[in-house]
């Protein structure tokens, strides 16, 4: 365990969980869990934000700051927490158990940090399996309209000519100028004002449909299908 001061000056008690070079490749960077906090909340932080090592238990006043906190959860969190604590370890089958140990395991660590899709940025809260040379990007750049990911917004002028087209064609300005969708690919069967809602054929449109498997596996923690999309 460690203690780490969030941004606001309290101080959290939180567990390490994997750690990594930072950026300049002389320092680490550490990422947490915090106590008592969904996961959602993990995030990797500079050494420097991450205090000495804790050896002695909480203080009264820590304890009840605990309980506070689990009398505040969302009902999600109560389910689980409910879930979590009355659960003995018979009742529970042992391939289920094992599944979602692997599955905490690969899940773990959050790959993607933060999203852009149209004129708003979002933080994610959950780990989702996009491909490789994707998931290792702090933020990643969807098209608003079909939902394809890229890995840089706009392009950069490189040295060699044939780099320099790589590299324009997998950026988000370049595929919005050639996208002509506007909607999901599908039928409208609901608008209130200007919400709309589609239903959409997995087997007609599978490739946006994964897509948008992947983008909300980034704010779902227990969800399975992210390519088996058909009805």
């Amino acid at each position: 365990m460690s203690v780490h001061r969030w941004k606001n000056g309290t101080v959290q008690t939180a567990r390490i969980v994997e750690r990594r070079l930072a950026p300049d490749g002389r320092s680490w960077e550490y990422y947490l869990h915090y106590e008592d906090y969904d996961r959602r909340l993990d995030e990797w932080v500079p050494s420097d934000r991450v205090g000495e090592e804790v050896v002695k238990q909480r203080s009264n006043d820590d304890h009840r700051s605990s309980l506070d906190s689990v009398q505040k959860m969302t009902r999600t969190q109560k389910r689980k927490f409910d879930e979590i604590n009355t659960t003995l370890p018979g009742d529970v089958d042992p391939t289920t158990a094992a599944l979602e140990h692997e599955r905490e395991q690969a899940t773990k660590v959050k790959n993607i940090q933060e999203i852009e899709m149209g004129v708003y940025e979002m933080d994610t809260w959950y780990y989702s399996p996009y491909p490789e040379e994707f998931s290792k990007c702090s933020k990643l750049y969807l098209c608003e309209f079909c939902l394809k990911y890229f890995r840089k917004a706009k392009y950069e002028k490189l040295t060699e000519r044939l780099a320099f087209d790589t590299y324009r064609c997998r950026t988000l300005d370049r595929h919005k100028a050639k996208c002509e969708w506007r909607h999901p690919p599908g039928d409208e069967i609901y608008r209130d004002g200007n919400i709309s809602m589609f239903e959409v054929d997995g087997k007609k449109a599978k490739i946006y449909c994964q897509s948008l498997c992947l983008l909300s596996k980034l704010f779902l923690d227990h969800k399975t299908l992210y390519y088996d999309v058909d009805p």
